[in-house]
């Protein structure tokens, strides 16, 4: 009997119930004791205005199509021309080529191009102020929820230890009273409960393997994570109608690539679709991107770290497009440099 029970118990610890995720907060999870990602601390996360009044919300030009200025953007690379379109410089860039050959023709440069000479090198200097506020962004987010995560560790750490405090006073106090039992019967010629001292030892044995097992199995909690601002949802979405990027940035992410292969979009697409995949089961994969790509609710700790590693994810698609904008501040360089060059030589670039 006594191994039945300790074996029920055993099972029951061992099988406890985890998180069930869901969207949005359920009424009895608003007190203090909750475990949130505060939304409040994750819009202190975005730097600059978002939405349509932003700075950089902007309705930027494609490519050019004017024969003329096709031929002067020509002289770039592909790969060097996407990011200029992503940017909405290409037509910018065309004008300053031909009106820098015709101010080197007359011999001193024309007010048009000094002015739009300024114009680039301050909306060049943005290109990287806008992708460093959404790495900021992805990063500081990432940190609040690692700060989440470690509430929950140090919670787990606390019940593990009151776990097997219990366990060691169970396990002492059973020993203790088995062993004032069996002492009291072997004063006695006819104990009432001969077996009273083994029985306690089971009990005792019991009580320490069900707190042990206890202390072995994890007991996820809920952490509440809402948030109506969400980097991921534009890009899984494929469309970002809220602008929660700079246009600059969504572009770049979007944007058909000059060879032909998968936007940084798409890479990202595969690698998130991958890392679900392998973490969430398959039964419960559509709400948990519902969660992840929506405005969130209740996670279960490994679905919010599963959310951290896609925004880390993220971190390192912005943090590649850093070398698409030093190629095209490369390029313009090189090109402007060469066309100087052949222009006082007095051949054709």
């Amino acid at each position: 009997m006594g191994l039945r029970l300790a074996l029920v118990l055993v099972v029951s610890v061992s099988s406890g119930c985890g998180v069930t995720p869901r969207v949005g907060r359920p009424p009895e999870m608003a007190g203090p004791g909750t475990l949130e990602v505060s939304e409040r601390a994750a819009d202190r996360c975005i730097h600059g205005a978002t939405g349509r009044d932003s700075l950089y919300r902007l309705e930027l030009p494609g490519p050019v199509t004017d024969p003329a200025l096709v031929a002067a953007v020509a002289q770039f690379p592909a790969s060097v021309r996407r990011t200029a379109v992503a940017a909405g410089l290409e037509p910018l860039l065309a004008n300053i080529l031909i009106e820098r050959e015709r101010s080197m023709q007359q011999g001193a440069p024309t007010p048009e191009l000094l002015a739009m000479r300024d114009e680039l090198a301050a909306r060049m200097y943005t290109l990287e102020t806008q992708l460093t506020a959404m790495e900021f962004e992805v990063d500081c987010v990432r940190a609040l929820i690692n700060a989440r995560l470690s509430d929950y560790a140090e919670r787990e750490t606390d019940r593990q230890v009151a776990l097997t405090i219990g366990s060691l006073v169970v396990g002492a106090a059973a020993a203790l009273a088995a062993g004032i039992w069996d002492l009291a019967n072997s004063e006695t010629a006819h104990p009432d409960v001969p077996e009273g001292p083994l029985l306690v030892g089971i009990a005792g044995a019991v009580g320490t393997t069900a707190f042990g097992t206890a202390v072995l199995v994890p007991e996820p909690q809920p952490i509440v994570y809402e948030h109506a601002h969400n980097v991921l949802e534009p890009v899984h979405r494929g469309a970002d109608d809220d602008f929660v990027f700079p246009t600059f940035v969504f572009r770049l992410l979007t944007l058909p690539t000059a060879e032909g292969g998968p936007t940084p979009r798409d890479q990202l697409l595969s690698t998130w679709s991958t890392m679900i995949e392998d973490d969430v089961p398959s039964e419960q994969r559509a709400l948990a991107e519902q969660i992840l790509y929506g405005r969130g609710g209740v996670y279960g700790p490994r679905l919010l770290t599963l959310h951290q590693a896609l925004l880390e994810e993220l971190g390192a698609t912005l943090d590649g497009l850093a070398r698409d904008i030093d190629m095209l501040a490369s390029s313009i360089a090189i090109i402007l440099s060469a066309q100087m060059r052949a222009l006082a030589d007095g051949t054709e670039t």
